[in-house]
């Protein structure tokens, strides 16, 4: 039953002779998804601000332990949900929330974020200032941005 969960929470990118998986959860959980799979672990960039994967080793994901990295621009920082500071910064749009009793459009901004915040979430910062908060899977389509997680390849052969 596990398994069927985690395939329907992944992308799934197919290829001629290989499907290939993102949206892990963790290094971990993508090395245990290769193993069982008889799959290849690897790094992949979407460079291009589409979504279309090209592996790429450049972030060293799998050596530092992540599965998800973002450059948007000198003016940007991209917080990961498993990056420094972002819970701080979740904490304070979810209080900034709580406060706000009749919403305006700025306020709805950030409640409709909420549920994003409770996932795998992405806070977008513009000049140390949220500018949005998306998800992991969105953040490949923001200008400019290069988004970098780890992967599994797996032979259709195997699947």
């Amino acid at each position: 039953m596990e398994k069927e969960n985690i395939v329907e929470r992944l992308v799934r990118y197919e290829f001629d002779k290989t499907n290939l998986y993102t949206g892990f959860k963790s290094v971990a959980e993508a090395r245990h998804f290769a193993e069982e799979r008889n799959g290849r672990l690897l790094e992949v960039g979407f460079l291009d601000g589409n979504d279309n994967p090209v592996e790429d080793s450049s972030q060293n994901l799998i050596a530092e332990n992540k599965y998800y990295k973002a450059f948007a621009g000198p003016d940007y920082k991209i917080l990961h949900s498993s990056d420094e500071g972002f819970q701080e910064i979740a904490d304070k749009l979810k209080e900034r929330q709580n406060e706000v009793t009749e919403k305006s459009p700025d306020e709805k901004y950030f409640s409709d974020s909420d549920p994003l915040i409770k996932e795998d979430a992405v806070i977008v910062l513009y000049k140390g200032e949220v500018q949005n908060v998306t998800s992991r899977e969105r953040s490949k389509y923001l200008m400019h941005t290069k988004v970098y997680e780890v992967a599994v390849e797996v032979p259709k052969s195997d699947e």
